[in-house]
């Protein structure tokens, strides 16, 4: 409950998450850690959050850290 609070106001004063999950990697708001191939996910599209990043007034305060899909396995 109170996390819920506190995040409430903070984004009242402009402070925005990034959760970018299954979103298509941007190397300006997100931090890519590794790759991992999936057969599900396309390819330079983050598979997994590791970090959530945050935004305050459209300036960047933290990237998100992502694993992002180098596609399907090459055999």
């Amino acid at each position: 409950m109170v996390l819920t609070q506190l995040k409430t106001a903070l984004s009242a004063h402009g402070l925005k998450e990034i959760n970018p999950a299954g979103q298509p990697f941007d190397p300006h708001q997100h931090e890519g850690i590794s790759h991992l191939p999936s057969p599900t996910v396309p390819a330079e599209h983050v598979v997994t959050v590791v970090r959530t990043g945050y935004s305050l007034n459209g300036r960047l305060l933290r990237p998100a850290s992502v694993v992002v899909s180098s596609g399907p396995d090459k055999e």
